[in-house]
């Protein structure tokens, strides 16, 4: 049975990533970088699953003008090393835009939000940027993100899905998803106290 995987922040081909995440690398070596990436995706992730990356797949990389198609390749080149058939890119800062993206992944989105997984009924919202609140978020929707590469503490049903916060690979979405469900939903706020305006000095 094929299950769905979530990872992010791969940053591939992008040697300050070593030192700047503190990657468990030799300082500059990308290829060894790239190459553990990869390892680490093939060894979890089957062909018949379906892999949503949270975005930043490469570091950054010129997406307009002449260098496009050198960085089209680049990319292709990564992807066609990943042994899964689906991968999904949740765009990052790094990304092409969704069309562009396309054309080398099997879909391609700014956001995707959906109800229900294996555990539950509860909305899924998963995005680059970590929100402060989301789609459902006081009716128990769960929020996954990446870009701050373990940097941020979570808020309520949040969680940071990038590599650098699990040991380099992707996790079960369903596991994720799981952890964030033993989480209570935060509270409704109080409406915010009426202010009246002060007259300028």
């Amino acid at each position: 049975m094929s299950k769905i995987f979530v990872t992010g922040d791969t940053h591939f081909g992008h040697a300050e990533a070593i030192p700047l995440f503190g990657r468990p690398l030799p300082p500059g070596d990308v290829a060894a970088m790239d190459e553990m990436l990869i390892d680490g995706i093939n060894a979890v992730v089957g062909r018949n699953d379906r892999l949503i990356h949270v975005g930043d797949f490469t570091g950054p990389l010129p997406w307009k003008g002449r260098e496009r198609r050198k960085s089209l390749e680049t990319v292709r080149r990564l992807r066609s090393k990943i042994r899964c058939r689906r991968v999904e890119l949740v765009v990052g800062n790094h990304d092409p835009s969704p069309r562009i993206a396309r054309t080398i992944f099997e879909d391609a989105r700014h956001i995707l939000s959906w109800r229900g997984w294996s555990g539950g009924s509860d909305r899924i919202v998963i995005f680059h940027y970590p929100l402060r609140s989301w789609q459902g978020a006081l009716r128990g929707a769960m929020h996954l993100y990446g870009h701050m590469h373990g940097a941020l503490e979570p808020i309520g049903r949040s969680m940071d899905v990038g590599v650098d916060c699990w040991s380099m690979r992707p996790i079960p979405l369903d596991d994720a998803l799981a952890a964030l469900a033993r989480i209570a939903p935060p509270p409704r706020p109080e409406p915010p106290i009426a202010r009246v305006p002060q007259r300028a000095l």
